[in-house]
């Protein structure tokens, strides 16, 4: 593939990902790829049904792409693990970050990143936006927590790498995020512009990752819409700031592979710059490949932007091209990599893997006396969209599935439940030997941490955190806690086996309560 053979606007569309609303490319999606040359796709849950839909979507998506193109597609996805997952159920889900580091063992991470790579070829993507190297140093992030390995560059380092590793070596890219760090935010910047303090010393723990996983040979990183006013003078996020992503990433970290941003509808970006502005700003400050996720018509819109800005000398026309060659060998690479058969995807094999990622990783956090008895009651509010990039299982409830396995009783709390609330759930535990209660970002959602702390005053209590952690620190010294690290259905058959006895907890906290 040579730069040389493509017209320009066939460059153009190179540098640009975009998606589509449904489980078939829509006429507008297969329009901008004929007519604008957009040549990359991300895929969402939206975008799932089953695994043999998935396979036929990403076999007509690089059809489309190299009739319209001339070279094949990237085709991407948030595959994360744990809470931020796009794959449909028939799939492998591994646990988060957070619940890898948990296990305590870095040749578990490797598999995980083994698995999803195996199944994501198997499917046909070949771009996986993880892992996360963020280092999680601030316990009230709203958009981060579980993504991230753990809470000091340390603990990110020792996981991350094996999971990159075994993400390439099965012949996805992995591409880490969000340089140069998302860690230490209290905004998510889906929905606000955040700001992170502190010059280029103070922020060497967040930077460690992306070091690390440079010199590990990661073949791409994705930026951060997020102020560093001790990186960069102007008030530009760091996808837009060429002193952050050429100066600090490419010259002095001596990046060579691609950098990609976020995504530009994001409303930090999208805020403060139309969408045009922001390509062409992403562009020059030495983004290779732009994510404009969710809306085509704004891909195309870049595409213009972009070709006039070249036109005009606004882009440098040399730096440009040396980007669409580096992308062009980048798609070379991946189309010469071995593929996998479908029968891979959620094999047997690969659910006893998983199965034991997630036992290995429930972690004791408060190990004081607790006995189940002959009639617990499981309670719990239902999975919720935590964040704006979960991948919730809106459908499942922790205590309806642990009642079921236990053959027990059951309450749905609400997310915030109100003193009547509490006062009504506080008279159904009188007639029961102990209380099982997961907590979903109870640590955003206080009252559930009011709920089961007013719940040990009269029975026995366990907790697990089926998020963030950080949940643990606030309850009552005298409940038993354990963290879960996601709100999935294999951590419920996980701890329904841990309060059975028929395992123990084997992990150990990544991060500091």
């Amino acid at each position: 593939m040579k730069g040389a053979k493509l017209s320009l606007q066939q460059m153009i569309g190179q540098h640009v990902v975009c998606g589509f609303p449904s489980i078939e490319m829509d006429r507008a999606f297969i329009d901008a790829v004929k007519t604008h040359k957009i040549a990359n796709v991300i895929l969402f849950s939206r975008n799932i049904a089953n695994k043999t839909q998935l396979v036929t979507l990403c076999t007509d998506i690089q059809d489309l792409v190299q009739n319209a193109c001339a070279t094949p597609a990237f085709i991407t996805i948030d595959q994360e693990g744990g809470m931020v997952s796009r794959l449909s159920s028939d799939c492998t889900i591994t646990p988060s970050a957070m619940a890898l580091a948990g296990t305590d063992d870095v040749q578990l991470a490797r598999q995980a990143g083994i698995i999803t790579a195996e199944e994501l070829r198997a499917l046909g993507v070949n771009v996986d936006f993880a892992p996360s190297l963020d280092v999680n140093s601030n316990p009230h992030n709203p958009v981060i927590g579980v993504r991230s390995f753990g809470d000091t560059a340390r603990t990110v380092e020792r996981f991350a790498l094996p999971f990159l590793e075994g993400i390439q070596e099965c012949g996805v890219m992995a591409v880490g995020k969000h340089f140069p760090g998302h860690g230490d935010t209290h905004l998510d910047s889906h929905l606000a512009l955040p700001t992170v303090i502190g010059d280029l010393a103070a922020l060497q723990e967040h930077l460690a990752p992306f070091k690390a996983a440079i010199v590990d040979g990661i073949q791409g990183i994705m930026t951060s819409h997020i102020l560093f006013p001790g990186l960069e003078s102007e008030r530009v996020p760091a996808t837009l700031s060429r002193s952050i992503i050429t100066g600090l990433l490419k010259q002095e970290f001596g990046f060579k592979g691609l950098v990609f941003s976020d995504c530009l509808e994001m409303d930090a970006v999208a805020k403060q710059y139309t969408t045009e502005i922001s390509s062409v700003k992403a562009l020059q400050a030495g983004v290779d490949v732009l994510c404009i996720s969710h809306h085509v018509e704004l891909g195309c819109q870049a595409v213009k932007a972009i070709e006039d800005a070249l036109l005009q000398g606004r882009l440098d026309r040399k730096e440009f091209e040396a980007s669409t060659n580096k992308i062009l060998a980048a798609k070379q690479m991946l189309s010469e990599q071995p593929g996998f058969p479908l029968s891979v995807v959620g094999s047997d094999e690969h659910a006893r893997i998983n199965a034991d990622l997630y036992e290995r990783s429930l972690t004791l956090v408060n190990d004081v006396p607790f006995h189940l008895g002959f009639r617990p009651l499981f309670v719990s509010p239902r999975c919720f969209a935590a964040t704006t990039v979960s991948s919730s299982e809106y459908e499942l409830v922790f205590s309806r599935e642990m009642a079921h396995l236990f053959d027990a009783d059951w309450v749905e709390c609400s997310e915030n439940p109100d003193a009547g609330e509490i006062a009504r759930i506080l008279e159904t535990a009188q007639a029961h030997s102990s209380v099982v209660m997961g907590t979903y970002n109870a640590h955003q959602y206080p009252a559930q941490v009011a709920l089961a702390n007013a719940l040990a005053d009269s029975a026995d209590v366990c907790v697990i955190a089926l998020r963030d952690p950080y949940d643990l620190s606030l309850l009552d010294r005298r409940i038993r806690s354990f963290a879960g690290y996601a709100y999935k259905s294999q951590v419920c058959r996980a701890f329904a086996r841990l309060l059975k006895e028929e395992i123990r907890a084997q992990g150990r906290l990544p991060v500091t309560l």
